[in-house]
């Protein structure tokens, strides 16, 4: 918290809109008190926060504030309209003795690829020594900030180095980055949980998000009104969507736009709609593909389809 207060008082802020995952919740007032303490006027924000994509800057500027504090993440977001500090908030765990006391999960597996979010990855040089002193083969690689880091929508860190392991050990806190990797490697993905306190195989969260992908796929021929969502988020609007309304119109489709700040099932009810594609966040395509109530695909999915 030291290096963060130093970065924000080098830039001469003095009211700060935070922003914050939701594992942060439980500390957020007292990390707020801290930053009152060291002359900071602080606002809160309580809007989720996924990432680094959703930068608040419009509304921190509207609120008066002259700096951003945006905790658990590193820069995504090439340009805003605010000066925003990224306080990575890393985490110390005792990994090494969940994996002792898991080991025969991953006791068959002789070359282990890892990766982690952000918080852990000071954690991975000691994971790393401790496998390859019980004869496992560890690969890390970097295409992020950090050596086996990987975002929800970045896995490049881990499919670097595919080929070479016989799977994949994500180190995190719950299963988000696990389930985002699972789906495009056809290695095991194992995930050891910081808070549950245990190693667990994603073989079956993958079966059954590979089910409703390949049904969704089966769906979208014969879709005629198709909506297109779409978020204002600054770091998630990245696809042109006007051109893929066109591409779907000529194929005979009724298309309706539809722009929010979260995307949610309980936002699209009412709405006469047989397909939805996702141009957002991807992580909606993953892990809520089974909340929407109209067969929904990332636009990844289906831009075989368009292209056809």
């Amino acid at each position: 918290m030291k290096d963060a207060i130093k970065k924000l008082k080098r830039i001469k802020a003095r009211k700060i809109l935070v922003q914050f995952p939701e594992g942060l919740k439980l500390k957020i007032q007292e990390i707020a008190e801290e930053l009152e303490k060291n002359g900071f006027d602080v606002l809160i924000c309580l809007e989720p926060c996924f990432g680094a994509c959703d930068l608040r800057d419009e509304e921190a500027l509207r609120l008066g504030c002259d700096a951003i504090l945006h905790i658990g993440h590193e820069k995504f977001v090439k340009k805003a309209k605010i000066p925003v500090v990224y306080w990575e908030y890393f985490i110390e765990a005792d990994a090494c003795s969940l994996i002792e006391k898991e080991y025969e999960k991953i006791k068959d597996y002789e070359k282990i690829g890892l990766v982690t979010s952000i918080q852990f990855v000071k954690l991975l040089p000691k994971v790393k020594d401790f496998l390859e002193k019980r004869g496992k083969k560890v690969f890390v690689h970097k295409s992020l900030n950090y050596p086996g880091q990987v975002l929800g929508c970045n896995i490049s860190a881990a499919l670097k180095i595919e080929k070479e392991v016989d799977c994949f050990l994500c180190i995190s806190a719950g299963e988000f980055y696990a389930a985002g990797l699972t789906l495009f490697t056809e290695k095991p993905v194992l995930n050891l949980d910081l808070e549950k306190r245990e190693i667990k195989s994603l073989e079956e969260f993958k079966r059954r998000t590979q089910k409703i992908i390949e049904w969704n796929k089966s769906l979208i021929d014969g879709a005629k009104r198709v909506g297109i969502l779409v978020s204002w988020k600054k770091g998630q609007l990245r696809k042109d969507f006007s051109e893929i309304k066109r591409r779907l119109k000529k194929k005979g489709k009724e298309v309706f736009v539809f722009a929010m700040d979260e995307i949610t099932p309980e936002k699209l009810e009412g709405l006469k709609l047989d397909f939805l594609i996702n141009l957002a966040c991807p992580r909606l395509g993953i892990d809520d593909l089974s909340k929407f109530k109209i067969p929904m695909l990332n636009f990844a999915f289906v831009e075989k389809y368009l292209n056809s």
